[in-house]
């Protein structure tokens, strides 16, 4: 793991030096990789160079740029995060990578980052450890520090050197929340000095090389660095945005604040070496380590496990103008800036899908992240039919009609008769199994599901759900649309709920037995907003819909039958009082002008609880979970996923479930599976055949099975 245990690779070299009289431009190409990183090896091989720099006087500037097109530098190697044994081996790997910055930083020549495309974590660190930097206004071209994402902190300078460079409370926000920046917020922040097109970046970049060092390094003078009581003004209120935030289950934003304020009133060299003593620990931690594995399942996702090749999208169709409708529609024209054909019955409801894609495109003008005008351009890509006219030049079309199979298979009956060959039908039902909508279709293996979650344009996950029939080429097809649209891809086998939506079924269920039995709606969301979750169940009730819970309720209990018989009537009461949740704005919360405020107290005569009393949060949290995990071991043993990581991936990005506990199947594990069966066998003859353990359960905790050596994809 020490930087000092890996020898200089004789060759391929990561970096090449161009010469042109007294300027060098060093080019950044990792052989064999589709992105630059800093390993330790690429570490020995950069300082190596920089020494080599700083003894060439006839050198008098240096650019740094890559040779990756759509990247500068992606930051470290990850996966050097999970091979120390040790706090101090983690302490050596963070030093080294600090003082090969530091090397940087102290060049005698005028250094020049130019950068385009990723510049993140150790690429940014790196950036701000030159004189100047100068970044394209290419769309891929982003610069920030994501390492509090991976449950640490930005510890090769960035904790010590960026509020030097830009002001405490704008490194406080991009550190805080792992922020990366476009080249025109990064230079309103002063992260970068100047942002232009791509064609023109060296000449740019040479230009600034010619202005020599900047003057007092990468110091600029603020009030507040010196102003030791605005400091910890600001430091206080940053404490208390992130416990409100987190709750105090990720450590790292708090060490890092804890580092940023001693290094604000010390030298950079004490803040780096403070840097290095926090935040070891920090690697070594289960936070981080879950984080790292997250991330490399989202790596992991990105990859097909079918040898067919995806079909190109040119044109894309919509069927079903509501919310959801509307929302992929948006999604579609600002990902892919194609247009978009939405489909549906009356001119109304036309019009409310694109009441619906304005909307979403409103807040962003308003965060001015869009202009009027860019906003006005893109709506014009989004056109309305109450017949079929324009689909049939369409590649994909994704249905978002109502949850009722005989209307899917009506609209997937009326587009066959027209589509063109091998056009792809991607059902978004949440419930239905794919092979009942394609049961009737002429072409079955070009329907497949394509499951979005609501609301679209921020929930970061996708189904694709392969039917009996459906193709590898319609898998890999929707998948890799899906990836454009900016989406994380899980596979599912065909089932109803599929994966997420069955697994929140028993979730869902058994928060409205905690209501039932008397339990008030805020104790319960507040048990689970503690153990980690974005929302309790009852705001996750109000924010799916009562309607749509009260369906799929329905439609699970019949696919399961007795096993899911038990349900809870709180959900179809409230659906019948006339309650949607947050769409109506009535629900178990009380809404003004589309935001949620505190709970509903005429909820409680709706479904008979006369006094609500505070919920006993351990119970809380051991009923919903247990519940989930129950289900989670049938899912696997019936192959409706293909791996224990994707399940957990799809309920991070589905649902919410807490990143930091690693997904519900690590959370499983560190409970362990006997203690597991145990309390499902207790609370099962207490509450219920609800809990009654499954079969697949039982024969893995017998044996003190895990998951994850268990459920791999081979």
């Amino acid at each position: 793991m020490t930087a000092a245990a890996v020898p200089i690779p004789a060759a391929p070299r990561a970096f090449t030096i161009e010469r042109d009289h007294d300027l060098a431009i060093v080019w950044f190409d990792l052989p064999g990789e589709k992105v630059n990183k800093f390993s330790s090896t690429v570490g020995l091989e950069f300082s190596a160079l920089i020494d080599e720099l700083a003894a060439a006087t006839d050198i008098k500037k240096i650019i740094f740029a890559s040779r990756k097109p759509g990247i500068f530098i992606a930051g470290a190697d990850v996966s050097e995060f999970t091979k120390a044994t040790n706090v101090e081996e983690a302490r050596e790997y963070v030093g080294f990578g600090q003082q090969m910055f530091q090397k940087l930083a102290r060049l005698p020549q005028t250094t020049v980052a130019a950068i385009d495309g990723a510049c993140l974590g150790g690429g940014c660190e790196m950036a701000i450890s030159c004189d100047w930097r100068v970044i394209t206004d290419s769309p891929k071209a982003q610069i920030g520090l994501p390492e509090v994402k991976l449950g640490i902190f930005p510890a090769w300078g960035g904790v010590t050197k960026l509020p030097r460079l830009i002001g405490l409370p704008a490194a406080l926000d991009i550190i805080l929340n792992g922020k990366s920046l476009d080249g025109k917020r990064a230079k309103k922040a002063g992260l970068v000095d100047e942002v232009v097109e791509p064609g023109i970046l060296l000449d740019v970049a040479t230009k600034f090389a010619q202005r020599g060092k900047r003057k007092g390094g990468t110091r600029t003078k603020f009030y507040v660095e010196g102003n030791p009581l605005a400091r910890n003004i600001i430091f206080g209120k940053a404490r208390k945005a992130v416990l409100a935030q987190t709750h105090g289950h990720y450590p790292a934003p708090l060490k890092a604040i804890d580092v940023m304020q001693y290094a604000m009133g010390t030298s950079v060299e004490r803040g780096l070496e403070r840097e290095a003593q926090e935040v070891a620990p920090l690697i070594m931690g289960d936070v981080a380590q879950n984080l790292v594995r997250l991330f490399f399942l989202m790596e992991d996702s990105k990859k097909d496990p079918f040898a067919a090749k995806p079909r190109e999208v040119a044109d894309a169709g919509v069927l079903g103008a509501g919310v959801m409708g509307g929302g992929i529609a948006q999604l579609i024209v600002d990902k892919t800036n194609a247009d978009v054909r939405m489909r549906d019955i009356n001119w109304k409801a036309i019009g409310g899908g694109l009441k619906a894609a304005s909307k979403i495109w409103k807040k962003k003008v308003e965060r001015r992240r869009m202009t009027r005008g860019e906003m006005g351009r893109k709506l014009a890509r989004i056109t309305g039919a109450v017949d079929w006219s324009g689909f049939q030049r369409t590649d994909v079309v994704i249905e978002a009609v109502v949850e009722n199979v005989q209307i899917k298979r009506q609209v997937l009956s009326e587009f066959e008769s027209l589509a063109k060959p091998g056009a792809i039908f991607a059902t978004n039902t949440s419930t239905i199994p794919i092979t009942q909508i394609a049961a009737q279709a002429k072409h079955p293996e070009n329907v497949a599901g394509m499951h979005f979650f609501n609301p679209v344009d921020r929930m970061p996950l996708v189904e694709v759900i392969r039917g009996e029939k459906s193709s590898d080429a319609a898998m890999v097809t929707i998948a890799n649309f899906a990836r454009k649209l900016g989406k994380t891809v899980v596979y599912c086998n065909d089932g109803p709920g599929f994966v997420v939506n069955r697994i929140l079924g028993p979730y869902m269920n058994e928060s409205g037995f905690l209501l039932e039995e008397g339990h008030s709606i805020e104790s319960i969301d507040k048990a689970m907003l503690d153990f980690g979750m974005p929302m309790g169940p009852m705001a996750l009730l109000d924010e799916v819909g009562l309607d749509v819970a009260a369906k799929v309720g329905v439609i699970l209990a019949e696919a399961f039958g007795a096993r899911m018989q038990q349900r809870t009537t709180v959900i179809q009461k409230l659906y019948d009082d006339g309650r949607h949740g947050k769409k109506n704005e009535r629900g178990l919360y009380v809404y003004e002008a589309g935001k949620r405020k505190g709970p509903d107290a005429s909820v409680y005569k709706v479904i008979g609880v006369r006094s609500p009393k505070e919920a006993d949060a351990k119970s809380v949290v051991e009923r919903t979970i247990l519940a989930m995990i129950n289900e989670a071991s049938l899912i696997l043993d019936e192959k409706i996923v293909g791996s224990a990581g994707e399940l957990d991936l799809a309920m991070i990005m589905g649902t919410g479930f807490p990143p930091f506990r690693g997904g519900l199947l690590r959370y499983a594990e560190s409970l362990g599976l006997p203690y597991i069966l145990a309390r499902l066998d207790e609370l099962s003859t207490t509450l219920g055949s609800r809990f009654t353990p499954n079969e697949p359960l039982k024969r893995f905790a017998e044996r003190d099975g895990k998951f994850y050596q268990t459920y791999s994809r081979s």
